[in-house]
């Protein structure tokens, strides 16, 4: 798998402007991934986005509010001559379209900002964990390519970057500059695009988190708190809602009629500290699932098939987190 600096990227993405371009993203796919491969397709005149399976309800619900409920279909381009990934870096993460893209014939480009797993030869891959968001990279190509950017779409990428901020925690110099540009493109400020997209849960879904992190278990090891367990619905709620409340390491996990899926954070820093990636830890782990995971350093996810597995999982989860303290 070739990895690619920038400027190669840039190079990649011009040879195939006047191509047929598929483009797609991780399963499912959420706000930062989404708005990524929207906002890229401005850069194109023959072009198709393709989910490989559900998307999330938060970015189904913003994409309705932004007007691009119609942008996106779950179809695989058979007539693509290019593809390109974004939020993500290898094939399995890439669910029902997986095995479509291990036969492609034709160039594939990864826009991603996790850490890169080797795959096939035409698979070139742009993954630099310097940026926060995969949305982030995209303004710099467009900017770059001197494609403007519209209303619309500068909202949408700023959610894309400000949604895999962790609060601003996952942020640097740059994630601020653009976020300033796309404010003043879309004529907005970050309280208004926030209260323009914003969702609050009913009282019943808030109060069923809550009781999550009462039945979670909790310890303290080398002065670290962990805290895990099962979640009635939305893993990452409770994980995020754990650090939130000053847990270390979290890991949650729901069981769905057909998937089991679960949702890894740990402070910042920490993932330097121990020398622990918790997207390539949750990527191996997910093989006790049968299923795919990934992620950032500090907040990854995965899911499989094996619904009775969640506790062997976190079992294993935690193990791996302590042989590295």
């Amino acid at each position: 798998m070739p990895l690619i600096d920038f400027g190669v990227l840039i190079e990649k993405i011009v040879e195939v402007r006047e191509k047929k371009v598929f483009l797609t993203f991780h399963s499912m796919g959420d706000s930062d991934s989404i708005s990524s491969a929207i906002a890229m397709s401005k850069a194109f005149k023959d072009f198709k986005i393709g989910t490989p399976d559900i998307l999330t309800s938060n970015a189904a619900r913003i994409m309705k509010k932004l007007g691009f409920d119609d942008a996106i279909n779950n179809e695989f381009d058979e007539d693509a001559e290019a593809i390109i990934l974004f939020d993500v870096n290898n094939f399995e993460g890439c669910g029902n379209f997986s095995e479509k893209l291990s036969l492609f014939k034709g160039p594939i480009i990864a826009i991603d900002h996790h850490k890169a797993f080797e795959n096939k030869e035409n698979f070139y891959v742009y993954s630099n964990e310097g940026y926060n968001s995969a949305a982030s990279i995209v303004f710099d190509i467009l900017d770059i390519i001197h494609v403007p950017i519209e209303a619309s779409y500068a909202k949408f990428l700023a959610i894309g970057i400000i949604s895999d901020s962790a609060e601003f925690k996952n942020s640097n110099s740059k994630t601020f500059k653009q976020l300033g540009k796309l404010f003043e493109i879309a004529n907005t400020d970050y309280i208004t695009l926030l209260e323009d997209i914003e969702h609050v849960s009913p009282a019943s879904e808030r109060i069923k988190t809550i009781e999550d992190l009462f039945k979670a278990t909790a310890f303290v090891e080398k002065n670290l708190l962990f805290i895990y367990g099962t979640a009635h619905a939305y893993a990452n709620l409770a994980a995020d809602m754990a650090i939130r409340i000053g847990s270390d390491i979290t890991l949650f996990w729901s069981v769905g009629e057909k998937e089991i899926s679960f949702s890894a954070r740990m402070k910042p820093n920490l993932d330097k500290k121990y020398n622990i990636h918790l997207g390539v830890l949750m990527k191996e782990l997910s093989v006790l699932i049968k299923g795919t995971g990934g992620g950032h350093p500090c907040a990854a996810g995965a899911y499989g098939k094996d619904l009775l597995k969640g506790d062997e999982f976190a079992r294993a989860f935690i193990e791996e987190i302590r042989s590295r303290l």
